[in-house]
Order: C-alpha cells, then sequence, then structure tokens
C-alpha cells in the first residue's frame, strides 16, 4: 500500500505555512466510521492512517544572535560573551513561556428575540511570550553569580543605583553619548524544528532580552537535614515575534548549525582513551598492557 498522493501540503502550499504539514482533506478517523485506508483514483488501495499521525512537540533550539554590548566593555569581554551564549543555549533544564496564538476579540449584538446574539470581530490579539528558564545550580552558585553581576553591571547597582560597566567607560561619548537598552539586553532566536531538526516548524525572534533576577541567593543552616541542590527560576523580559520573516531568517541558521549533524557514534569524544599511567604502573595487578 501507499500513502495518498497529495497527503502532505509542501512548504507554502496553502495554509502549510512555511513548513511541510499533512492535508487535513484525509486523515479524518473520526467521522461515521474510520478510514484506515481507501481506494484511490487509480483503483490501488492507499493507507489513509498516514494523514492522522499526531504532531509531536519538539524541543526548542535557542541561539544567541546578539549578546548585550556592555559586556564588550568587560575586563576579558570574550569570557563574559561565551559565558552568557552557553548559559542561554547549553544550560537551561526547560525554556518556557513561547507563544503566539491568536486571540479574536468580539462586540455582540442581539439578533429577533429569542436571545441569540450576533457577534462582529472588533480586534485580533497575539498572545505576548514571556520566557522562563529553569537551571540546576552549578557549584560555587555559578550561574547566580553570573546573573548578579549581569544585572549590578549591565543593568543597575541596588547600592549605586547606575550599572556599574560605567566604571570601565572613559568617555559617554565613546558610546554615542547615551546607556541604551542595547547595552543590557540580547537579543535570541528559538527555534522548533521538526523531527530530522532539518525543517523549521515554528520560530521566535525575541529581543530587549534581559533576566528579571537571579534567582533565590538564600543561606541556611540545618544541621537534621541533608543539602539541597536547588534549581533556579527565571523569567525574561523581551519583545517576541513570530512570522513568515522570523521563519525564513530561523531556516538559515539551522542550516548552518553545525553541531545537529554531528553522529555521537563517531563526533562524540570520550573522557578517558587510554589507560592513566600510574594504573599502568601496577604490575601483576588485574588485565596489564605489555
Amino acid at each position: 500500500m501507499a500513502t495518498i498522493a497529495d497527503a502532505i501540503l509542501n512548504k507554502e502550499e496553502v495554509y502549510a505555512g512555511h513548513s511541510p504539514a499533512l492535508n487535513l482533506r484525509y486523515g479524518g478517523q473520526n467521522g461515521y466510521f474510520a478510514k484506515i485506508g481507501r481506494v484511490g483514483p487509480d483503483g490501488k488501495n492507499v493507507e489513509e492512517w498516514i494523514s492522522n499521525q499526531a504532531y509531536v512537540q519538539r524541543n526548542i533550539i535557542p541561539v544567541v544572535l546578539r549578546a548585550p554590548k556592555f559586556l564588550n566593555y568587560m575586563p576579558e569581554p570574550q569570557k563574559w560573551i561565551d559565558t552568557y551564549k552557553a548559559l542561554i543555549e547549553l544550560h537551561p533544564l526547560t525554556i518556557t513561556g513561547l507563544t503566539s496564538g491568536l486571540t479574536v476579540e468580539t462586540d455582540e449584538h442581539a439578533i429577533g428575540g429569542a436571545g441569540e446574539m450576533q457577534e462582529e470581530i472588533t480586534d485580533v490579539k497575539r498572545a505576548r511570550s514571556t520566557v522562563s528558564t529553569t537551571y540546576k545550580e552549578k557549584a560555587g552558585k555559578a550561574i547566580i553569580k553570573f546573573l548578579d553581576y549581569l544585572i549590578r553591571y549591565g543593568m543597575m547597582d541596588p547600592d549605586t543605583k547606575k550599572p556599574l560597566v560605567a566604571n570601565f567607560m572613559e568617555n559617554i561619548e565613546d558610546i554615542g553619548g547615551m546607556y541604551t537598552a542595547d547595552f543590557y539586553t540580547g537579543t535570541v532566536l528559538f527555534i522548533e524544528p521538526d523531527v530530522t531538526q532539518k525543517i523549521v516548524v515554528d520560530a521566535w525572534l525575541t529581543t530587549n532580552f534581559f533576566p528579571k533576577s537571579n534567582g533565590e541567593r538564600t543561606g541556611k543552616r540545618d544541621i537534621h537535614s541533608a543539602g539541597e541542590a536547588p534549581e533556579l527560576s527565571i523569567e525574561w523580559a523581551g519583545i517576541t515575534m513570530n512570522n513568515e520573516a522570523v521563519m525564513n531568517m530561523a531556516d538559515t541558521i539551522l542550516q548552518n548549525l553545525t553541531v545537529i549533524n554531528t553522529l555521537p557514534d563517531v563526533g562524540m569524544v570520550t573522557p578517558q582513551s587510554e589507560i592513566d599511567p600510574n594504573v599502568a604502573a601496577s604490575e601483576n595487578v588485574g588485565y596489564n598492557e605489555h
């Protein structure tokens, strides 16, 4: 048996919207009876059940497009930029809050005397994205400390009420005469790929991106309890876009992410590739190399 010839809408065909989608003309299995198969126009049997395949949401791929400009004025700036990139792209346990659902607002007025109402469209809104990330804190409170610096040096110090990076700037004219929002915000592209990670199913571009806290920086003493390995929950501000222009950019970037083409069988580096000399020196014990 075979699939229906036009079971898949190609990119930008009808309502597919940038990436391929199943054709809703087929796969409606909840009618009078389920159409597991059907007879095609050529008289041959085809498998309509394939058109009932469900969408499975894939993990998004966050890509930092721009880091806060103030990091360029910090001592050893590349280390700061590398850390910012890794914190957003590699360390989050979860990233939530990305949305782009549409809501139709209406006004209504009576039609007839039976209590029925006719509704008229007054507005359409796109849901606002509010990105949140969770992290497992690293030894030495590394994440909290980095976010602490990101806020105090890039945004505002609670004691002096100014971004402390200003102490590293010789002249305000060197930054164009004004400390603008691009100095403390970044831009991040969030890509949802298909299962092959070669097609962009959805994408969100968030600019004016900055953390609204550095998490809970707490301490305590309880000699009767075990130590804790806390998780951090960080909410981020941002202006988010979700449209065809964003999808097109995400297409280009996804194809250039070489890491997604790595094969673990040959591309993964093991932490140990030979016997340690101190172990090899143990003669007449275990399996020795000679």
